[in-house]
C-alpha cells in the first residue's frame, strides 16, 4: 500500500510538472507568436520606410540628365532655324505697297504693333522691302524668337489657364526652399500640368497656325504682293514644315529647362523693344560694336541665363550667370535702308 501511495504521490507530482512545462510551451509559443507578428509588422514598416526614403531621395538627388554646354547646343540649333526660316521667307515672296491692298496693310500694321512695338510697325510701312527686305527677315526673326521663348518658358501651354498661378507659386518656392527641392518640384509639376494640356492633340497645329498667321500679317504690313489668303496659303505650302520644326525644338527645350535641369534654373532671355543697348548683356546681331545709348528694335535670337540658389553663412542668395548673349537688332539697323517716300 505504502508503495502505492508513494507512486500516485510521484505520478500526481510528475503530472503537475509536465502540465507546467506544457503550460510554459504554450506561453512560449504564444511569445513567439506575437514576437513574429510584431517582426512581421517591423520588417513591413521597415519597408515602407525604406521605399519612402528611396523617394525622398530620388526628389531631391535626381541628377541634371543634361548639361549646360548640351542646353546651349539646343539653343544655337534653334536660333539658326529661326534665322535660315526667316531669310528664305523673306527671299520667296516680293514686296510692293500695292493701293488696292492699302486698307489689308493698314489692318496688318495694327496687328502687329502690340507684338513688334511702334518703332518696328512704323519701319516696316516706310521702308523699301522690294530690293533687300532685310528688315522683313528681322521682323520675322523677332516674332519668331518670341513666340518660342513662350514655348520654353510655358508651364503648361496655357491648356489649364494656370500659367500665371503656377509662376507666383515656385517664386515662392524658390526663395524659401533650396535649390534641390526648388528644382524637384518645377520639374514634377511641369512634367504632369503639360501631360493634361497636351491630352488636347491638336495643341502642336494650333501653335504652328498661331505662328504662321502671324508672319504673314507681317509680311503684308510690310507690303507683300499677295494678299493675306493668298500669301497664307503659298506660306503654309512652303513653310509650314519648318515652322512645325521650330514649334518642336521649342517643345525640347521647354522640356530641357523645365524637367531636366534641376540643379539649377535656366531660361532664355531676351532684350525688350525700346530698350538700351547693353553691351554687357547682350550682342549686336550683326557682330558689330555697338553704342550702347542705341535703342534696341527687336531679339533675332535668344540668350540663356542660369540662376542657383547657394547658401551664403546663414542666408542665401541666387548666383547668375550669362550662359548665352541673346542677339538684337538696333533702330539703326534701318538707317542706311531706302524709304518708300524717298
Amino acid at each position: 500500500m505504502a508503495a502505492n501511495q508513494r507512486l500516485t504521490t510521484e505520478t500526481s507530482a510528475l503530472k503537475r510538472q509536465v502540465d507546467t512545462k506544457e503550460l510554459e510551451i504554450k506561453n512560449l509559443k504564444n511569445e513567439l507568436q506575437h514576437s513574429g507578428a510584431k517582426h512581421d509588422e517591423l520588417t513591413a514598416l521597415l519597408d515602407a520606410r525604406t521605399r519612402e526614403l528611396k523617394g525622398a531621395q530620388a526628389f531631391l538627388t535626381k541628377a541634371d540628365t543634361l548639361s549646360g554646354a548640351e542646353v546651349i547646343a539646343l539653343v544655337d540649333a534653334l536660333n539658326s532655324e529661326i534665322m535660315q526660316t526667316s531669310a528664305f521667307i523673306s527671299d520667296s515672296f516680293d514686296f510692293a505697297r500695292l493701293q488696292e491692298h492699302a486698307d489689308e496693310m493698314k489692318e496688318a500694321s495694327s496687328r502687329i504693333s502690340e507684338l513688334m512695338g511702334p518703332t518696328m510697325t512704323q519701319l516696316l510701312s516706310a521702308v523699301q522691302h522690294g530690293d533687300d527686305p532685310l528688315l522683313v527677315q528681322i521682323a520675322l526673326q523677332g516674332a519668331t524668337v518670341e513666340f518660342a521663348r513662350w514655348i520654353i518658358m510655358t508651364w503648361d501651354f496655357d491648356g489649364l489657364q494656370a500659367e500665371q498661378p503656377l509662376s507666383e507659386i515656385y517664386g515662392d518656392i524658390r526663395e524659401t526652399e533650396t535649390q534641390a527641392v526648388g528644382g524637384r518640384w518645377r520639374a514634377l509639376t511641369r512634367a504632369h500640368a503639360q501631360k493634361v494640356a497636351l491630352l488636347e492633340g491638336d495643341l502642336h497645329s494650333t501653335m504652328v497656325a498661331h505662328i504662321s498667321d502671324t508672319l504673314v500679317i507681317i509680311m503684308v504690313a510690310a507690303g507683300c504682293t499677295k494678299t493675306y489668303e493668298e500669301a497664307y496659303r503659298e506660306f503654309a505650302q512652303k513653310f509650314g514644315e519648318r515652322i512645325s520644326n521650330i514649334v518642336k525644338m521649342a517643345i525640347r527645350l521647354n522640356k530641357a529647362m523645365g524637367e531636366e535641369v534641376t540643379s539649377a534654373d535656366l531660361w532664355p532671355t531676351h532684350a525688350p523693344a525700346g530698350e538700351q543697348f547693353d553691351g554687357s548683356n547682350m550682342e549686336d546681331f550683326e557682330g558689330q560694336e555697338a553704342q550702347n545709348r542705341n535703342a534696341v528694335l527687336c531679339t533675332t535670337a535668344l540668350g540663356l541665363q542660369r540662376s542657383e540658389r547657394v547658401t551664403v553663412g546663414e542666408n542665401f542668395e541666387f548666383k547668375t550667370t550669362i550662359l548665352l548673349k541673346p542677339k538684337v537688332a538696333l533702330e539703326s539697323v534701318a538707317e542706311g535702308l531706302e524709304r518708300e517716300d524717298s
